[in-house]
């Protein structure tokens, strides 16, 4: 019969290798997939995938195995593949990728949050109020304008269509999904979005004034508008991940939720 020691020992070897496997995805999405994204002349707008192993550390490891993940892959990134200066900033906002979503996951897990059904809502309205205060969108004589050009029909619908779906749908899986799989994906869902809300539309936005001293109206338009589409992407592509994962490496996630 093992011992206990013996047990815990191979359990935190598999979370280092585990760990060390997350860090190199986050840095060969890091070094392949990145685009960045002028704003007010400074490449304030950062698109990449590689948030998505460190959220998934936080939620199969643990948070503070993800907040470890996002921060020695933020620091490596940098050494690798340098996108401006080094800021402290930005390692702790990476951790936090990984912190966030770990422990929301297992605060989600072992109890039933009331009213979570209503944040992506609440992040679509805000958002929309964002967009029109700082002028990036406008209406005049019943057409929507973007950057002061009138939006094209078909992008508008879409993108309507987006944020329609975007807030409805932890009630359209309630509606017609099993159980578990509704609430896996709602709460999925709702976590990708406090992560970003924080880390990249709050905190790096913040960063980004501190370091390039642009204002937070100039930068913070266009990183709610990708984050409108971020968002769903995480999500998709965690909840495929997440299921076709084999069980023997969900070290800390995917319990079953508590009534």
């Amino acid at each position: 019969m093992k011992s206990n020691a013996a047990v815990h020992s191979r359990q935190k070897t598999r979370l280092v290798v585990y760990a060390g496997l997350m860090i190199a995805v986050s840095v060969v999405l890091k070094i392949v997939f990145e685009v960045y994204i002028p704003l007010g002349g400074f490449p304030s707008l950062r698109v990449n995938l590689t948030a998505i192993p460190i959220i998934l550390s936080g939620i199969l490891l643990g948070p503070w195995t993800g907040f470890l993940v996002g921060v020695i892959s933020d620091l490596l990134c940098f050494v690798i593949k340098p996108g401006g200066p080094w800021f402290i900033g930005f390692t702790i906002s990476a951790g936090l990728s990984g912190l966030v979503p770990g422990y929301l996951w297992m605060l989600f897990r072992s109890r039933n949050v009331k009213g979570i059904k209503w944040i992506n809502a609440g992040f679509i309205v805000a958002a929309l109020g964002i967009l029109f205060a700082t002028g990036l969108f406008s209406i005049k004589d019943a057409t929507v304008y973007y950057m002061g050009e009138a939006l094209h029909p078909l992008l508008l619908t879409l993108f309507l269509f987006l944020l329609v779906l975007f807030a409805v749908y932890p009630f359209i899986a309630e509606r017609f999904m099993k159980k578990a799989d509704a609430e896996f994906s709602e709460d999925l869902l709702i976590i990708v979005t406090f992560e970003q809300v924080i880390n990249s539309i709050i905190l790096n936005t913040w960063f980004l004034t501190m370091l390039y001293g642009q204002a937070w109206m100039i930068l913070l338009p266009g990183r709610v508008i990708t984050n409108i589409f971020l968002i769903p992407l995480y999500t998709l592509i965690l909840s495929v991940l997440l299921k076709v994962i084999p069980k023997k490496y969900h070290l800390r996630g995917l319990k079953t939720k508590r009534a």
